[in-house]
């Protein structure tokens, strides 16, 4: 029997993970910019872990996506309130 590898490369970023989740759904459900504060807060705990361990390059990409995804929900949700007050 092998048993799972114990390098770092093998460890899972799960604040990279949960920031692309959660920047995703902030695209569609974002009630006050909550969602998409969340997701930006995430994003940048997870590229600060990525630069300490060094050796988590795709997890970089994940993070910075989450962060995308965040801002661009807290954008919909400011243009969407916007043309609604205009109205």
């Amino acid at each position: 029997m092998t048993e799972p590898s114990s390098a770092p490369d093998s460890e899972l970023n799960w604040p990279a993970i949960a920031a692309l989740v959660v920047g995703a759904v902030s695209i569609f459900f974002n009630p006050y910019l909550l969602v998409s504060v969340i997701a930006i807060v995430l994003g940048i705990v997870a590229l600060v872990a990525v630069q300490r361990a060094g050796n988590q390059r795709p997890y970089r990409l994940v993070a910075i996506l989450g962060i995308i995804a965040g801002a661009v929900g807290a954008v919909l949700v400011i243009v969407s309130n916007t043309i609604s007050a205009l109205l």
